[in-house]
């Protein structure tokens, strides 16, 4: 079990920023969750979400050994905020959340799966990330032909 530390991830500004996800612990469903806490509000801070569920313990007559899986999930969010306006007194609502930007990646496991299985499955997904058709479709919102 690796002990729980700090994730640092760059944005993709063009001087590009590292940004800080300190752990604030499990939610009741086991979920681990991480936040960029730099903004001045907590309900834009950046989140990482960090979840692992494997099966249950085999017994006779269970599922074969095949079919058997433990799953990874990782999300990010990065919360947009929005001053809704102000009066003439002066006075500056809250920011509210206007829209959230985000990604969630599953990876499905075999149990059967080597280590060296899983190593190349999440190089595969780190590469995938970065390749050029990847990056038109996320950045740019342009369809392959």
């Amino acid at each position: 079990m690796a002990a729980v530390t700090s994730i640092v991830l760059n944005d993709a500004q063009v001087a590009p920023v590292a940004h800080t996800f300190v752990p604030t612990g499990p939610d009741d469903k086991g979920i681990w969750w991480f936040e960029d806490q730099s903004t001045a509000s907590a309900i834009g801070y950046n989140k990482i979400s960090i979840s692992l569920v494997k099966p249950p313990r085999a017994t006779p007559g269970t599922v074969s050994s095949s079919q058997r899986r433990n799953r990874v999930q990782i999300g990010i969010w990065t919360p947009k905020l929005e001053t809704l306006g102000n009066n003439s007194a002066g006075y500056v609502s809250a920011p509210t959340v206007a829209y959230v930007p985000s990604v969630t990646i599953q990876m499905d496991l075999p149990e059967r799966s080597t280590r060296q299985d899983r190593r190349d499955l999440r190089g595969y997904t780190t590469s995938l990330l970065g390749d050029p058709l990847v990056c038109d479709a996320v950045d740019d919102l342009r369809n392959m032909y």
